[in-house]
């Protein structure tokens, strides 16, 4: 139902990867949310003063911040809408993500500070009554802030925003809030025990729990994720058709908002290739990939030594390794000749755990096991590659 509403707002548009289709999905949510909240705010800070209620008076006002949440949403939108200039030559798209991360410290801070007000209620109680009118009217804010949350889910995993996504995991916790905000209304109908200011901490607990998931959620691409395994997955298969390429490996992601991602990553070919001959093939695919997706992609050679003098010696390089389960694959193999010392070895590894070393310690141990078990004829230069995105590098 939630794609269904969002297709019918950006009709006739369905490219959820388009800039207009995310500017138009960011408004409408974020408008909708600003509505129902203040809409709810008002009705819960009504019922938390007839009734006594800190509870409820605690779920007000996180509803009030949960419309600065979403005024705060519409403006990262507007924001990183603004282009590239000279400070800014990636442009404004991480403002989305700041958004989402100021929507989460703005949470936790309500939920600090409710825990103070339920703490003096617990010291000072004050009697809460039961109202049916105001009862009706909290389980109808439920049935709203489950609307809200699969709004802003849905829209968040169609356009891939990260204010959404915290915002829809904000909201499911509102639902959770309100429930446990009703019990002292309920329990005051059977024993004169206040119950509210315990409840109100409680409350007060799972607002912080939303804001600590939400930072979570919103600050992974501001401070850098690994590239999106789906998506490495898809590019290992398109160029399967490509002859000249030997494998695909070293993924790197560069997020500069969800409209202006890079993806970077190495490829081997033939070292008997021109310059001429290799940049075509690897300008070719760039623009495929780069039409296909709506990303930037960016493609590094290495030459691939293929059936010659050092095929055998990559061979026993592979056996050496070929039981250790920790090593995913080696790749840019090279043998540089040198007149006036051993000629030396160039060989990146790809490992599946650092084991707690850094990544030169890792090396000068791979360093030793080579010399020992393959030959110390070499002097081995030797890289280290974290396998983050847990896929096997060899394409063919």
């Amino acid at each position: 139902m939630i794609e269904k509403l969002i297709y019918f707002i950006n009709r006739p548009n369905r490219n959820t990867r388009d800039a207009l289709f995310r500017k138009k999905t960011g408004y409408f949510v974020s408008i909708t949310g600003i509505i129902f909240n203040i809409l709810l705010s008002a009705a819960k800070l009504t019922i938390g003063i007839f009734v006594h209620s800190i509870a409820i008076m605690a779920d007000a006002v996180n509803n009030i911040f949960d419309t600065i949440s979403s005024v705060i949403t519409l403006l990262g939108f507007k924001l990183s809408e603004k282009p590239a200039d000279r400070e800014h030559p990636y442009g404004h798209g991480r403002l989305e993500y700041i958004s989402g991360l100021v929507i989460s410290i703005i949470v936790i801070i309500i939920g600090l500070q409710f825990i103070k007000s339920s703490f003096l209620r617990i010291l000072h109680p004050d009697i809460v009554k039961f109202d049916l009118a105001s009862f009706i009217i909290m389980l109808l804010s439920i049935l709203v802030k489950v609307f809200i949350t699969f709004l802003n889910k849905g829209a968040g995993e169609m356009i891939d925003s990260k204010a959404m996504k915290a915002t829809s995991i904000d909201s499911l916790g509102d639902v959770f809030t309100t429930m446990v905000v009703i019990v002292p209304m309920i329990s005051s109908l059977f024993t004169t025990v206040q119950v509210d200011g315990y409840f109100g901490i409680l409350v007060s607990l799972m607002i912080i729990k939303n804001g600590i998931e939400m930072i979570k959620e919103t600050i992974g691409p501001i401070l850098g994720e690994e590239p999106d395994r789906e998506l490495v997955e898809l590019i290992h298969k398109d160029l399967e058709s490509e002859p000249l390429i030997k494998n695909v490996h070293d993924f790197h992601a560069h997020n500069y908002g969800p409209d202006n991602v890079y993806i970077s990553f190495d490829v081997e070919m033939p070292a008997h290739l021109t310059i001429e001959e290799a940049h075509s093939v690897i300008d070719t695919w760039e623009r495929i990939l780069e039409d296909k997706y709506k990303i930037t992609i960016i493609i590094h050679v290495d030459p691939y030594m293929a059936e010659d003098e050092c095929s055998e010696l990559y061979k026993k390089l592979e056996n050496a390794v070929k039981d250790d389960k920790n090593v995913v694959a080696l790749h840019d193999f090279r043998v540089v000749n040198s007149k006036s010392s051993k000629d030396i070895l160039l060989l990146d590894l790809v490992l599946n755990d650092m084991q707690g070393k850094d990544k030169q310690t890792l090396a000068d141990e791979m360093c030793k096991r080579f010399e020992s078990e393959v030959s110390d004829d070499y002097d081995y230069r030797l890289r280290i590659v974290p396998n983050f995105t847990n896929i096997g590098d060899d394409l063919k």
